[in-house]
This record gives structure tokens, C-alpha cells and sequence, in this order.
């Protein structure tokens, strides 16, 4: 679904075809100085809450725009049976509050290093 690398100072989010179809973009990059904290989550599915713009499969899948009924605009690609991180940003000059993102466990830690 997705593939994570750091380039340099800043954190690259790589989109596959079908999940550019919901995030509405082929890559997003955030400086590494723009990310407040970093989270492991076990159910990635269960963070994206609130109202949304793009692909919710009740229990299976989650892409797109997540916004919390207290404002929290997260960019979310997620799916089940899949790790994941919460990426919460400093500022929202991304667009986004957070992401959470499912990904394969050798990207998730190099996200955590």
C-alpha cells in the first residue's frame, strides 16, 4: 500500500497506485524537524476517526482525509492486520495533523530510529 523512507532531513510517504486514488496524491514529504512524535500502533485501523474523505471498508481498510470531531485532520493509509504509526506533525503547513500509516515492520522501524 505504501512504502516509508527517510531522504535526507525529511520523511518520505510513497503511495501505490490504488491508495493514490483516496489520498489524492503519489507521495507526501515532511520535514524531520516538523515531526512533534511518533507512535506505534498495533490497530492503525482504530486511530482514524471522525469524518473522512475517501475509501472507509469497515474493518479492513481505511484511505484518505480523516477529520476529528476536535478538528484533527490525518492523512491515513491503513489496513488490517498491519502495524502502523501515528506521525503527529509540529505544524499543519503539510495539510494534515497526523498521519497514520500501516507499513511493513523494517519501514516502521526506520520511522521510529
Amino acid at each position: 500500500m505504501i512504502k516509508i523512507e527517510i531522504r535526507g532531513q525529511a520523511l518520505t510517504v510513497l503511495f501505490d497506485p490504488w491508495a493514490r486514488l483516496f489520498t489524492r496524491r503519489s507521495s507526501m514529504t515532511v520535514p524531520l524537524a516538523s515531526i512533534r512524535e511518533i507512535e506505534h500502533l498495533d490497530h492503525p485501523l482504530r486511530a482514524a476517526t471522525g469524518l473522512h474523505a475517501g475509501l472507509r471498508m469497515s474493518g479492513v481498510a481505511k484511505v484518505g482525509a480523516w477529520i476529528s470531531l476536535r478538528g484533527v485532520k490525518r492523512l491515513v493509509a491503513a489496513r488490517r492486520g498491519e502495524p502502523g504509526v501515528r506521525i503527529v506533525l509540529a505544524d499543519r503547513s503539510s495539510g494534515y495533523d497526523e498521519l497514520i500509516l500501516s507499513a511493513p515492520a523494517p519501514a516502521l522501524a526506520e520511522v521510529r530510529r
